[in-house]
């Protein structure tokens, strides 16, 4: 009893001094004769419903062709939209041989090749949902090329998901239908969608079930990041059908099946270390991770189906050169790839990479890109044991040397010339060595 009524004391004068000592205060001194202004807020940014996110940056929307301050996209971003798009075209020829007859073809650019895509974009602030740093982003997807098996026609949703920011910015979380691809590994050389379309792509991250535009598929993604620039990064995904995209399509059109009967669970790991340019420091992005599969893929040495399909991977790219300071990503930088994936499971096995690329090789043409990438992709030793017996001739692996420059034409308009040497253009049958010359156009409205 003695010891309540002592802590109630005790209790009471700090409640006393609580109400006393603000009193004191303000008594003592002078009070304002006006009340200060509360701070504005932050003003938005068109550029906080950018792409978000992803492993490789979109140009600014003042890199557009409808630029900034169309009426149209003013009026949507009062209520927290924004529209986009963008449109790509590209032509490839094999210019060491006439092309072949068009039930000859093994490789893309043996006949004279066309294909566009069109991606329209709606993006929602969800702000005024009372979630900062959330977006809504609705991708969909229009492909067409003159030969089916590279790009068969397709209209699709790609990409359907809410992003989120959390924990001061340094975790985002997406979840919906995503094209994982774009969320990690890095393929797009210089980790811009315009400059670094013309590298050359390893298809083994495809080959484990990563889903694409237009395959997308079901998934959840979480990353988290350092001030140091580490980071991890996670995803769950459903995985995209074993086979061919032709097959695929016809079993989910619209891209919006939840789970297609024999799918399975994918999941993805990456860490890495991505350090932006500064004034005087280098950019490096170095990055590993993994991918795998519990979806059955029929054996290439047994007929049979097994489970377990797996890709690793290992990335690097280093800043080797910043010749000013006041524009710190421009420069020289090199990189190199390293994939493989289980032989008896897919037909390319091995993938390696060297790139040089250099970011605004003119002062006066600070958006222009140029590369040079060589590349190496074995085949499965199983598949090529299976040609061998019935009768067929073969490549064992591909040698390519891509040389490409992309100029930056206008606001929003971007044109890619490239030329590729490829020894052992396809599996089979084998064909003689091509050089290929690619026309690339992108637009972003």
């Amino acid at each position: 009893m003695i010891s309540a009524c002592r802590d109630r004391t005790q209790c009471l004068r700090l409640l006393f001094l609580c109400i006393l000592l603000p009193l004191n205060a303000m008594a003592q001194s002078p009070q304002p004769t006006t009340p200060e202004p509360a701070s504005p807020p932050l003003p938005r940014s068109i550029e906080d419903l950018n792409l978000k996110g992803a492993a490789a940056s979109d140009p600014l929307f003042s890199d557009s062709i409808l630029g900034l301050d169309t009426p149209i996209r003013t009026v949507l971003f009062r209520h927290g939209l924004l529209f986009r798009m963008e449109a790509d075209a590209d032509y490839i020829q094999n210019t060491l041989a006439p092309p072949a007859a068009a039930d000859a073809q093994t490789y893309i650019g043996q006949r004279p090749f066309g294909a566009y895509s069109i991606n329209p974009v709606l993006t929602a602030d969800l702000r005024q949902f009372g979630l900062r740093g959330a977006q809504l982003n609705i991708n969909g997807h229009l492909q067409q090329g003159s030969w089916d098996q590279a790009q068969p026609t397709a209209w699709a949703i790609c990409n359907l998901y809410v992003y989120k920011e959390f924990a001061e910015d340094r975790a985002e979380l997406q979840f919906g239908y995503i094209a994982t691809d774009f969320q990690f590994i890095g393929l797009q050389v210089g980790g811009q969608v315009a400059s670094g379309a013309q590298g050359v792509y390893a298809v083994l991250p495809y080959e484990v079930g990563i889903s694409y535009s237009p395959l997308t598929a079901p998934a959840v993604t979480f990353k988290y990041r350092w001030h140091s620039g580490a980071y991890l990064k996670a995803a769950a995904q459903r995985s995209s059908q074993p086979g061919s995209e032709q097959d695929a399509l016809k079993r989910d059109a619209v891209g919006l099946r939840f789970l297609p009967h024999g799918d399975k669970l994918v999941l993805i790991g990456e860490v890495g270390i991505n350090r932006p340019a500064e004034a005087g420091k280098l950019q490096e992005w170095y990055r590993a991770g993994y991918i795998v599969n519990n979806t059955p893929y029929t054996s290439l040495r047994t007929g049979l189906k097994r489970s377990g399909n797996y890709s690793g991977y290992l990335l690097a790219d280093h800043q080797v050169w910043q010749p000013e300071q006041a524009n710190p990503g421009r420069g020289i930088y090199i990189g190199g790839s390293a994939m493989v994936v289980p032989a008896d499971l897919n037909i390319y096995r091995l993938y390696d990479e060297a790139r040089i690329y250099d970011e605004a090789p003119f002062h006066n043409r600070p958006a222009d890109f140029a590369s040079i990438v060589a590349s190496y992709t074995a085949f499965s030793q199983d598949d090529l044991h299976n040609l061998a017996a019935a009768g067929k001739s073969y490549s064992r692996s591909s040698n390519s040397v891509t040389g490409s420059y992309t100029l930056h034409l206008a606001p929003g308009t971007y044109i890619g010339l490239g030329l590729s040497y490829v020894n052992g253009p396809a599996v089979t049958p084998k064909s003689p060595s091509a050089l290929t010359f690619t026309v690339q156009t992108s637009l972003f409205f």
